[in-house]
């Protein structure tokens, strides 16, 4: 018993006697790999929001067409009013995927995660 007693008194005193420089270099790393991942949540927090605003403004484009060929088909009288009025609608549709297409290319892929 003595001598796990002398064990621990020593080995207490070796471990407080460096001034706990490791955890000090630890610190540091664990600073760096925080403010990384801090920064990679802010840009992957803001190209989901980028994205989500794609998607809700080619929701809100169609939407909108298909609005309009209602208000359209309520007044058409011919076959030729209620086809140009689907041609339309198509046709915003269309122009309205093409955008979103095209933003989600110039948004580009996701970041990346932080190699840890």
């Amino acid at each position: 018993m003595g001598l796990v007693a002398s064990l621990g008194f020593g080995m207490s005193a070796v471990a407080s006697a460096g001034g706990n420089p490791p955890l000090g270099g630890l610190t540091t790393t664990t600073g760096a790999v925080t403010s990384t991942l801090k920064t990679y949540q802010k840009q992957l927090t803001a190209y989901r929001a980028t994205r989500s605003a794609i998607e809700a403004t080619f929701r809100a484009s169609v939407q909108t067409a298909r609005s309009n060929y209602q208000k359209a088909l309520l007044t058409a009288t011919t076959a030729a009013q209620r086809s140009a009025a689907e041609q339309s609608k198509m046709t915003a549709i269309i122009n309205a995927a093409s955008a979103r297409s095209s933003a989600l290319v110039a948004l580009g892929s996701a970041p990346a995660p932080p190699d840890n």
